[in-house]
């Protein structure tokens, strides 16, 4: 997994797969993953029947014992390098002539794969990529590892869609390999310049080329030979994302622009920074905020190219006149704040203040200041409470009347994160074309299915079955919490028989327009929907018939 000059390890021999080899120290080798020439296998460990994953090195006239010692210091700060994004490296060996890496058997397909599949992610599943790398980095690099490659291939997506991994971290630079027009697309200026550098810069640009590709579907350049893209990538700028794919926020836009910053310095300075970039841009993406407006707030850690003074303008926000600091008699009275008196009342006000803020908080207190943040609805609200006053409540006051009320803001605040993120996933789920992973997922993305057809009755049938079903399964409680909400809300008004066939009928009608309008593929997704939805409820029997005479009819004539 390293390459290190004119170590061993920069020498991994071409098409290894094509020999014949079925074991490799305690692992059986299946099959190769990747493309030809790759010499990276599915294997499984004799003794403990794991499946994992293993790279070969080859070195054909045998290894120094300094290049033995090299490899195995190298693997073991490889096992240290530990993050839920980073595939995991077990250890390896030395058999033979090869020494050979293990790793974790990464649950999903490479994001190359996923993106030739799809062309393109959306850009709300970018952002979240893009978090998870950098976070993934930020512990890497402090720990000292430099990726060097990161691209599309070097990206595992898990079958889900909801987590990334990045794989094959190596030691030394990427630059002394021969590269592809295609790989050469994600590489920062700097990494092929006639000096080549590798550092946290060059990733982070590699990060922003990756990230770039998966929203609009193409890498920052195209061109037909390694020659030509070297070029591209050292004089041509990349189109800004919002210029391709137009629902994409600015704030994400302009993060991927800064992350393809020709100079590194104009780069965020880690990848921690990015991190705080995107969480912000995913913040101000959802709350609405404006370029202009974000202009005129202050500090941040995202970067717009716009004028201040414009935004202002824009905003119609007024410029405020600087204060004289005169007196009448046109003496400066700055002086005073030299003099020892008032430097000491400072002083002292100051210990005060440092005091009374130090100073812990009654346990009415503390219940009055969650509540006023709980009853803001911004980013520093609700969200906000635990954190800051409903977690030391419980901690300080556990048998007080309060503190037993902070228990309970906190289950439910709890409860609501694990419905927004179990809402999350079916959306994922949705956008990637993937089946549920779970029976209360299934059943209640079917109940939406029938709200979204505005037959309530039928999803309050369905959600009042998940409760009933999956109320014991504690991995099931986001859904069966969601149900329970979904019911309340319906019984709040509560739907009748006659609404169902009132909705069909009107759909019905809906249907017959689009089919004498002549869009007879329109008519056809209603006229089925109603078959496939309601075949079963006898009520509204006379009316399944219809529509199934409808689809029988439009079939025999065409």
């Amino acid at each position: 997994m390293f390459t290190t000059g004119s170590s061993l390890l920069g020498k991994v021999r071409k098409g290894y797969h094509e020999v014949t080899r079925s074991r490799i120290g305690p692992l059986a080798l299946e099959s190769p993953l990747g493309e030809r020439g790759s010499t990276l296998f599915r294997a499984v460990h004799i003794q403990q029947k794991a499946q994992v994953a293993v790279r070969v090195f080859s070195q054909p006239m045998g290894m120094t014992p300094e290049a033995k010692e090299e490899f195995a210091q190298q693997m073991e700060s490889l096992k240290a390098l530990r993050h839920p994004n980073i595939v995991r490296c077990y250890g390896g060996g030395f058999d033979a002539k090869d020494a050979y890496l293990v790793y974790e058997l990464a649950d999903g397909d490479s994001l190359f794969a996923t993106l030739k599949r799809k062309e393109r992610l959306p850009w709300e599943l970018v952002l979240d990529l893009g978090l998870q790398l950098c976070e993934a980095l930020h512990v890497a690099h402090q720990a000292g590892w430099i990726h060097g490659r990161i691209r599309p291939d070097k990206v595992i997506v898990s079958t889900d869609g909801t987590k990334v991994k990045l794989a094959d971290f190596r030691r030394g630079t990427a630059a002394s390999a021969p590269l592809t027009a295609e790989q050469l697309a994600y590489c920062a200026p700097e990494t092929i310049s006639e000096n080549p550098i590798v550092d946290a810069a060059s990733d982070l640009y590699s990060v922003g080329a990756v990230m770039y590709h998966a929203i609009t579907g193409q890498s920052p350049f195209q061109a037909t030979n390694a020659l030509s893209m070297r070029k591209a990538i050292a004089e041509t700028v990349a189109p800004p994302v919002a210029t391709i794919v137009f629902d994409c926020p600015v704030w994400l836009s302009s993060i991927v622009e800064q992350l393809l910053s020709k100079e590194s310095i104009k780069r965020p300075f880690s990848a921690n920074a990015t991190v705080m970039a995107l969480r912000e841009a995913q913040r101000r993406a959802s709350e609405g905020i404006g370029v202009a407006q974000h202009a005129t707030s202050g500090f941040s850690p995202l970067q717009l190219n716009t004028n201040r003074a414009e935004a202002e303008k824009a905003l119609g926000h007024k410029k405020k006149k600087k204060k004289k600091h005169q007196d009448d008699n046109g003496s400066d009275p700055a002086g005073i704040f030299e003099r020892p008196l008032f430097l000491l009342a400072i002083l002292v006000a100051a210990i005060g203040l440092i005091s009374y803020l130090a100073w812990p908080l009654s346990e009415s207190a503390l219940r009055t200041k969650a509540e006023m943040l709980m009853t803001r609805h911004d980013a520093d609200g609700i969200k906000g409470a635990p954190n800051k006053y409903l977690q030391e409540l419980a901690d300080r006051f556990p048998d007080g009347k309060n503190g037993q009320w902070a228990v309970s803001q906190l289950e439910d605040i709890e409860m609501e994160a694990e419905m927004e993120l179990a809402e999350a996933r079916i959306q994922k789920h949705k956008r990637f074309g993937l089946e549920p992973t779970s029976e209360g997922e299934r059943k209640y993305a079917e109940a939406r299915k029938f709200e979204s057809f505005e037959d309530r009755i039928t999803a309050l049938e369905l959600y009042k079955g998940i409760v009933n079903l999956l109320k014991d399964e504690e991995n099931e409680r986001a859904f069966v919490n969601l149900a329970r909400k979904r019911i309340a809300e319906i019984e709040a008004k509560p739907p009748s028989g006659e609404e169902l066939r009132m909705l069909l009928k009107r759909k019905l009608e809906q249907a017959d327009k689009l089919y004498r309008d002549g869009n007879t593929v329109g008519a056809k997704q209603i006229w089925e929907g109603i078959v496939n939805l309601y075949r079963l409820n006898k009520e509204v029997q006379p009316i399944i018939e219809e529509a199934q005479k409808k689809i029988d009819d439009l079939q025999q004539s065409s």
